[in-house]
């Protein structure tokens, strides 16, 4: 009998229902059977006479046999080489999650499964022929250490590797890439790709294909990064800015007098009396005068920059620079900015030096490259909870595999208390009653503010703590592994050091009998996440490997995500009684906690599915534009303008030079023209969404118009590439080394950079109009205002169904 997952009959009805979860393993149990009876084969085989048998499968791949004929005998390859390379042999369950990633499903392992080494397999069968394996990492420490440590599997198997690192220049980002299988973050290969589709040779690209990405972390890349623009631009100088002006305008506005936000914090306007004081201020006339719209998108950029951004939540400044935390994982996010304008807002709030924004060259969404791939899979140990918009966005579904060892992690119900000051004196009682046995805790925190204000109480009643945040993430691989040693008390924003196991007894395991007998790794939660995915994600860091562990939430009403939604106004009277000390034990109020995530977890993904909308149209258009322009860069296709529509110019260059030299300039022409029309149309893309929400006003659905506008747009856009060709063919002359088109002004920016735009939906007003009246709105926005009522209704309906039990005591027993 082959591996099992235990299915109750709700989940048969699911899959049944068309869930796009599947935890039927039967269909793995042959293939499993085949790689199995060949393990005592390999064993009994030399060193060499395993590389040459892989060295046949390899040759039978480039000569056209389909791999699945290949599939049984790589993994039984694969799995000897594991055990003589690295001393690890993979366990069944990571064979069939190898088979399932084969399969280009999304699977999901428990931490401390072996996710890494499941990889091995389905990424060497498929860097067989030769193409090439993307394995996409969550951080760049991952991608290097990965190779390092699996390397010399798949060197045994004779394969290449190699890892991109951000700081590698183009000729070693180029020898990585060749390599068989290729360790890289997403946004590394996306930015490569970027920085390819500008290249004027085809010598200077840096990828050879993209056929097959094996995702890790697959939740985090694909759903919460996946909406992420990566951004090329180049230097073209810097206008003046009204920036600093505006925030000390902005400085002087008093709340609920000159300005008011929404009931959730996501939204901020000027009332009538901020209004009238700004206009004074600026001595602009109407702010909402056709002639002030750029001044007014500033405004609001400034209001935003003050008011609903937060220094130490939402970014920290550091080096003279504003660097943004993600909210998902609570660390610093290299080279992302805001977009609209509200960077340079945000450098003149915290008077900062403003940086260049140069000219936008090219955009593209990560779910946009990841799309671009041939083959997709990936993993995660929340996949489950995401199963719904992978299958929307990626037409993947969600393969379960059990853990090795049962999973005996203790999960507590969660403490909720009706202040913050309570939950944090409870906090640090807690951490003291366990760190004094010697059992390490780890503290996974919501902001880089609550990390170190933990900290510095913990300090302050004598417990010494390794703080792990946005601040110092560069160390977190280091901290996190030895988070597990006996006595460690770690504080952690959420998720830091994903993809690094926690050891009991540290890095070296040196007391790791010793953990074990206390309970294992014990983690807190300090509060409850918009994704219930971080949530579990932070558990996760405890009770790996079928190992003891225990986590716990611990929140309070004044916590960002409960009083956003008014839990405390709904569950009044017994059920969230007036301030005090001692925690609310009552399975009513973290049913409603729940409920209430959830409903934030439907807001996010309608938000993010209209998003997808709104870039799905000019994505299409780009890359329509760019298999043009790379069919052109490597002589697919070629140039043909100056011969049809101006001949006699043409002949003369080519008497003078030579058909060669003339093609290639006029191949240089044209990408340099192809390229300059591309950025004209993303301006006027960009301009045209952050106003088309105002079409709502009419009754007219804001995506619709969008579109309609965008393709009107695109299909001049042809014609104007190869009329500026044209118009350029005059200017070309002749000198002593040749064609020169240098005084045609061709040539590109003469410097660039890559960055991240952090288009967060809910700080950003317009991305919330821009949804409109019709489909996402109704979710969207019936989810906002009825949600409330729904946990009210939960509420009075538990109440009249359910007896009051138990009231057990809310701490478990030291």
């Amino acid at each position: 009998m082959g591996i099992r997952n235990r299915i109750g009959w709700q989940e048969w009805l699911a899959r049944l229902q068309g869930s796009p979860i599947d935890r039927n393993l039967l269909a793995y149990d042959t293939p499993l059977a085949e790689i199995n009876e060949l393990e005592d084969q390999l064993t009994a085989l030399s060193d060499e006479d395993l590389r040459d048998r892989a060295r046949a499968l390899g040759r039978r791949a480039r000569g056209g046999e389909p791999l699945d004929a290949l599939r049984t005998a790589l993994f039984a390859l694969a799995r000897e080489s594991a055990r003589r390379t690295i001393g690890l042999r993979p366990f069944d369950e990571q064979i069939v999650a190898g088979l399932a990633l084969d399969r280009g499903r999304i699977v999901e392992m428990q931490t401390g499964e072996g996710k890494t080494l499941a990889a091995v397999m389905p990424a060497a069968l498929n860097a067989l022929a030769g193409d090439g394996v993307h394995i996409l990492t969550f951080n760049d420490y991952l991608a290097r250490r990965d190779a390092h440590w699996i390397g010399p599997i798949y060197q045994m198997l004779g394969l290449s590797v190699g890892f991109v690192q951000e700081g590698m220049n183009a000729d070693q980002r180029r020898r990585a890439y060749e390599s068989d299988i290729t360790y890289v973050t997403a946004k590394e290969a996306g930015f490569d790709q970027l920085r390819d589709f500008l290249a004027m040779d085809a010598a200077d690209t840096v990828h050879r294909g993209f056929h097959f990405a094996l995702v890790d972390e697959a939740d985090s890349l694909l759903i919460d990064e996946a909406r992420v623009p990566l951004v090329i631009a180049g230097h073209v100088g810097r206008e003046m800015s009204a920036a600093p002006h505006l925030a000390t305008v902005v400085a002087s506005l008093s709340a609920g007098l000159h300005f008011d936000t929404d009931e959730y914090g996501r939204d901020v306007e000027l009332t009538e009396a901020g209004i009238e004081r700004v206009e004074q201020a600026l001595a602009c006339d109407s702010l909402h005068d056709e002639r002030n719209i750029l001044l007014l998108t500033q405004l609001n950029c400034a209001l935003h920059a003050r008011v609903l951004l937060r220094r130490d939540v939402d970014y920290i400044v550091r080096d003279g620079r504003i660097q943004i935390v993600d909210e998902f994982t609570g660390r610093v996010v290299n080279d992302r900015h805001w977009p609209d304008g509200l960077q340079a807002a945000l450098e003149a709030k915290e008077g900062l030096e403003p940086r260049p924004d140069g000219r936008i060259l090219g955009s593209m969404t990560l779910q946009r490259f990841l799309r671009g791939y041939r083959r997709l899979c990936g993993m995660t140990g929340t996949a489950s909870d995401a199963a719904t918009e992978l299958r929307s966005f990626y037409g993947v579904e969600v393969l379960v595999v059990p853990t090795h060892r049962p999973m005996i992690r203790i999960d507590r119900p969660d403490i909720v208390f009706t202040h913050r000051e309570a939950k944090e004196a409870a906090l640090i009682a807690e951490i003291g009653r366990t760190h004094a046995s010697g059992r390490p805790v780890l503290v996974g925190t919501l902001t880089v503010e609550e990390s170190e204000r933990l900290a510095a109480r913990l300090r302050s009643v004598g417990i010494v703590c390794d703080v792990l945040n946005a601040k110092n993430d560069e160390q977190e691989a280091r901290i996190v592994a030895c988070a597990g040693a006996f006595g460690a008390v770690t504080i952690s924003t959420n998720m830091a050091g994903r993809g690094t196991d926690i050891r009991f007894g540290g890095d070296e395991e040196t007391s790791r009998d010793q953990v074990a007998s206390l309970g294992g790794l014990y983690v807190i939660g300090t509060n409850r996440h918009e994704s219930r995915r971080v949530d579990l994600q932070l558990r996760g860091r405890a009770g790996r490997q079928g190992d003891p562990g225990e986590s716990r939430f611990f929140l309070s009403f004044e916590d960002d995500l409960l009083a956003r939604y008014g839990i405390q106004n709904l569950l009044h009277g017994r059920f969230a009684p007036g301030e005090r000390d001692q925690p609310i034990d009552d399975p009513l109020v973290r049913e409603e906690i729940a409920r209430a995530q959830r409903i934030i977890e439907g807001q996010n993904f309608e938000v993010r599915k209209t998003l997808s909308r709104y870039s799905t149209v000019v994505e299409d258009q780009h890359r329509i534009l760019m298999e043009r322009r790379e069919a052109l860069l490597h002589g697919r296709e070629l140039p043909d303008v100056w011969r049809t529509a101006a001949f006699e110019r043409y002949a003369a260059l080519v008497a003078s030079s030579s058909e060669v030299e003339v093609e290639r300039a006029e191949r240089t022409v044209t990408l340099f023209h192809i390229d300059r029309v591309w950025r004209e149309h993303l301006a006027y893309c960009a301009e045209l969404r952050e106003g088309i929400h105002l079409v709502s006003l009419g009754g007219i659905d804001p995506l619709s118009r969008f579109t309609t506008d965008v393709m009107s747009a695109f299909r001049s856009v042809e014609e104007r590439i190869d009329t500026a060709v044209l118009e350029t063919l005059p200017l070309v002359t002749i000198g002593a080394a040749g064609l020169d088109l240098g005084a045609a002004g061709i040539k590109g920016p003469s410097s660039t950079w890559t960055f991240l735009v952090n288009d967060d939906p809910f700080r950003n007003q317009v991305l919330l109009k821009l949804i409109g009246p019709g489909g996402p709105t109704i979710a969207i926005y019936a989810s906002a205002l009825l949600g409330p009522l729904f946990l009210l209704w939960g509420v009075v309906e538990r109440f009249l169904r359910k007896t009051r039990g138990r009231r057990a005591d809310p701490f478990r027993d030291s």
